[in-house]
C-alpha cells in the first residue's frame, strides 16, 4: 500500500514539475510573441521602414515566438500516455478535416454566390473552434 502512495506520489509530483516547465515555456514563447509584435506594429505603423525586404521581415517577426509554440507543443504531446495522444490525434484530425470543409465551402460561397471576402486571420479561430469541438467529442466517446 505505501509503495503504491509513494508511486502516485511520484507520478503527480512529475506531473505538476511537466506542467510547470510548459505552463513557464508556453508563457516565454507568449512574451516573445508579443513583445516581437508590438515592435513590428510599432516600426510598420506609418513610414518609418519604406523597403519591402524590411517591412516583410518585421511583419513576420512575431512568428518567431509562434514557432517557439509550435515546437513546444509537439514537445508537449510526446509526454502524453498513449490514450491521451489518441484523443488528441482525432480531435486534430477532425479539426483540420472540418475546417477544410469549411474554409472550402465559404470559398466556393465567394466565388459563386458573391460571399463577402473574409480574411486569412479567420481560419484560426474556426480550426480552435472545431478543434475544441473535436476534444469534447473525442472524450464524450472515451468516457
Amino acid at each position: 500500500m505505501t509503495m503504491t502512495l509513494d508511486i502516485k506520489r511520484t507520478f503527480l509530483y512529475i506531473v505538476r514539475m511537466t506542467n510547470r516547465r510548459y505552463q513557464l515555456e508556453l508563457w516565454a514563447w507568449l512574451s516573445v510573441y508579443a513583445l516581437f509584435l508590438i515592435l513590428a506594429i510599432t516600426l510598420l505603423d506609418g513610414d518609418r521602414i519604406t523597403g519591402v525586404p524590411a517591412r516583410s521581415i518585421l511583419a513576420l517577426l512575431p512568428m518567431v515566438g509562434g514557432f517557439g509554440i509550435v515546437n513546444l507543443c509537439i514537445r508537449r504531446y510526446r509526454t502524453f500516455d498513449e490514450f491521451q495522444q489518441k484523443v488528441m490525434a482525432e480531435s486534430l484530425m477532425f479539426a483540420f478535416g472540418s475546417t477544410a470543409v469549411l474554409t472550402f465551402g465559404y470559398g466556393f460561397l465567394q466565388r459563386f454566390v458573391g460571399a463577402p471576402e473574409l480574411s486569412w486571420f479567420w481560419v484560426w479561430p474556426v480550426l480552435g473552434g472545431t478543434w475544441g469541438a473535436g476534444t469534447a467529442l473525442a472524450w464524450y466517446r472515451y468516457r
